[in-house]
């Protein structure tokens, strides 16, 4: 068995560095060490990933590969990650991303769950590193945590900054991360709901925990307001019926009211609790169906655009 750690990055070498030392701790229990290769593609205009691969490459417990993808965009980025894997000859790929950081036993147990209970994929938990205190509505709203609903191990839905794939499933699926969310977002969510209405299920792994690091830009009441109204926009691409269809317009319409008269209800509950993280926890619904009404009329958040990410 063969297994590659895909890590896209973009202009973050301090990240890069950090993530490619705690790899370097992994405890593999029965993963070969020889049978583990370490895969960076690099999707930044500048070339500072190089000079961190290339010190790695000379110290690092792991083989690595390097690659640029030039097209900027998580789908392009991402689609590029599993045909380097694929050429590599992988039978798994663990993805992770430049910001983040694994606890020693993350790919261990990742693979051990997924090995268990014969899932196609298999998503851990993500915890929030702030690098500097944070406020203290960003810790007690759990804002920053990424988590999913299980049941009986498995989970409904999916996102790449802790996972585990199959490729020699991905492959005869024929899947790929689709361009349309290139710089939209939301390419991983819709890859897993590909993968699962396939018929194939995704184990949650609660042990194979990943730190994400949460700078001081994003510790903001206004990021997160324009991360959960992306949300609510990518999620108008997400339904059965094709949003620029009469029929989908309808259809996000609907939900976005909804969505807004909700989130109005739970900002009006919230205010009577005085709590800070109450409050901007009942922003949640309101940006959504905000986001959800705008990709009605055509608008869209794109926040991985070049001219706007990072």
């Amino acid at each position: 068995m063969r297994l590659c750690i895909c890590i896209c990055t973009c202009e973050r070498p301090v990240g890069l560095a950090r993530l490619l030392k705690a790899l370097d701790q992994q405890r593999l229990g029965n993963l070969a060490e020889t049978a583990l290769r370490i895969l960076i593609i690099d999707n930044g205009r500048s070339r500072a990933a190089v000079p961190v691969v290339e010190a790695y490459r000379a110290t690092g417990r792991f083989p690595v590969t390097y690659a640029r993808e030039e097209t900027r965009g998580l789908a392009a980025v991402r689609n590029r990650s599993l045909a380097e894997a694929s050429a590599a000859g992988a039978d798994w790929v663990a993805l992770i991303d430049d910001d983040e950081f694994p606890d020693r036993d993350w790919l261990h147990n990742l693979l051990e769950t997924a090995l268990g209970t014969g899932a196609a994929a298999c998503i851990g938990p993500v915890v929030p590193f702030f690098d500097r205190v944070p406020p203290t509505w960003a810790a007690a709203g759990g804002f920053f945590a990424k988590r999913l609903p299980v049941r009986d191990g498995f989970v409904q839905d999916g996102y790449t900054a802790n996972a585990l794939l199959d490729l020699r499933v991905i492959r005869a699926l024929g899947l790929s991360f689709d361009m349309r969310f290139n710089t939209l977002g939301g390419e991983d969510t819709f890859f897993f709901r590909s993968l699962l209405q396939a018929g194939h299920r995704i184990a949650w792994a609660e042990t194979a925990l990943v730190y994400d690091s949460i700078p001081t830009h994003r510790m903001r009441v206004r990021w997160l307001l324009a991360r959960w109204y992306r949300s609510g926009n990518v999620e108008a691409y997400l339904g059965r019926l094709r949003p620029e269809t009469v029929t989908g317009r309808l259809a996000n319409a609907g939900r976005g009211l909804a969505r807004l008269g909700g989130g109005l209800l739970r900002l009006g509950i919230a205010g009577l609790s005085l709590r800070p993280e109450t409050l901007i926890g009942g922003g949640y619904t309101l940006c959504r169906g905000a986001g959800l009404l705008a990709a009605v009329i055509g608008l869209s958040y794109r926040e991985y655009h070049p001219s706007r990410y990072r």
